[in-house]
């Protein structure tokens, strides 16, 4: 049952469960939404839970509190910086997992969510629901076995069922709302543990896709795993997969001490992006291949990216270069190598890629794509002014993308006039 209240901002805390790294940093766009408000008030109201419904340990500004905010909690301040007294809030019971699902679909449908906000939530809620350790025996008849791999192996050897892929929630209704322990028994023949946790990670993955993608495929359970790896990336890496206004000054001078490009952002901001999975594999194959002391895995990563992200890149090709970079120091690094030798190896290969494409992004100028030719002359002023008025029509990404679309288009026309099929 979900009733409204207005709700005293002194007894409301920001809920441990709720979806945002930093609800509240006092820029320029912190500022704007709280002159908004106080000139037309909340226009929605926030989402709460009674404090002591938190399963988790309590913020530390919930000692006074009587509700833990799940969503809005942008609204909670920007209503203080106005001088709000009071807030009207929906009141709802609701568990840690439940909570943290709230937060997630909000925000998510709002669109006000960082890629990398997208993975922590749901990497909070992975940890809410996984199997608290590795597989050692099947849950039917008690046989040892090695891992997920090991009961997978064995349940196809025997009559041993193998743990439900999916589950159905009490009633039809979203799984994405609901807690693991309020799912039928009979719909979850040996899916759960007795704490409420999944047997396995695959049925952990699966109800998480089943929850922020509405699907449980192959596919979708690739994307959710993949927020989960990303995750586990050091903050300043996941600072790469916010927006400009999203970093703090710390983390936007430590990507400039690199030379990453603050003034945008790397993936979709959704979580889909094949970039964050590359800079994940990327950080792991440095964890796994080189000495503890030859690279630092973060460093690494951040003069990677530093060294090989160049303006008239697109994500698809930056893509490609890291994981063309991350192949060839993987296949001339060995664990025999000393530390030494490993460092020379990844700093050689970094500055051979950088070379290489720093030679070939040169000759492309953002304001003269014709450099390589006679600046001077007549020609190459007029095919520069075409060339940007081009661009700006067909709000092309790069210089390079419009002239593959430009070729394409003469050699379809061409084809087209001399009949070839």
């Amino acid at each position: 049952m979900v009733t409204t209240e207005r709700v005293r901002v002194d007894n409301l805390c920001v809920d441990t469960m709720q979806s945002r790294d930093d609800p509240w940093v006092g820029d320029d766009q912190d500022h704007r939404l709280a002159a908004s408000v106080a000139r037309t008030g909340l226009l929605q109201d926030l989402l709460v839970r009674p404090v002591e419904q938190l399963g988790s340990a309590p913020p530390g500004d919930a000692r006074d509190a009587d509700y833990a905010i799940i969503a809005g909690s942008r609204r909670y301040y920007a209503a203080m910086e106005a001088g709000h007294e009071r807030v009207r809030c929906k009141v709802l019971n609701a568990t840690d997992i439940s909570a943290a699902w709230q937060s997630l679909a909000e925000n998510t449908d709002r669109r006000s969510l960082s890629e990398q906000e997208i993975a922590r939530q749901l990497r909070l809620i992975y940890e809410m629901v996984r199997p608290p350790s590795e597989i050692e025996s099947c849950p039917t008849c008690g046989t040892t076995v090695d891992g997920e791999t090991g009961l997978d192996s064995h349940c196809r050897q025997t009559d041993c069922p193998l743990p439900a892929d999916t589950v159905t929630v009490d009633g039809g209704a979203s799984v994405h709302l609901t807690n693991p322990a309020t799912v039928t028994e009979q719909s979850t023949e040996d899916a759960y543990s007795a704490d409420g946790r999944f047997v396995t990670d695959r049925q952990a993955v699966t109800y998480l896709a089943e929850g922020f993608l509405g699907r449980s495929g192959q596919d979708a359970r690739d994307v959710v795993a993949g927020h989960l790896r990303t995750a586990e990336l050091p903050p300043v890496l996941q600072a790469m997969f916010k927006t400009p206004s999203e970093r703090s000054t710390a983390e936007t001078t430590a990507l400039d001490n690199y030379n990453v490009d603050t003034t945008t952002r790397l993936g979709s901001g959704e979580g889909k992006s094949g970039t964050s999975r590359e800079v994940v594999a990327l950080h792991r194959t440095v964890a796994d291949t080189f000495d503890d002391d030859a690279v630092d895995p973060t460093n690494a990563v951040l003069r990677t990216v530093g060294s090989l992200q160049f303006d008239e890149m697109s994500e698809q090709e930056l893509r490609r270069t890291l994981r063309s970079f991350r192949q060839e120091i993987d296949a001339a690094v060995t664990i025999s190598q000393s530390a030494d030798t490993q460092r020379e190896v990844f700093a050689d290969t970094l500055e051979t890629h950088s070379t290489e494409l720093r030679e070939m992004y040169e000759q492309i100028e953002p304001h003269r794509p014709f450099k390589k030719v006679d600046v001077l002359g007549p020609e190459t002023e007029r095919h520069s002014r075409w060339h940007a008025r081009v661009m700006q029509r067909r709000e092309a990404s790069g210089h390079g993308n419009l002239v593959r679309q430009l070729y394409e288009e003469r050699l379809e026309a061409l084809a087209e006039q001399e009949g070839w099929k």
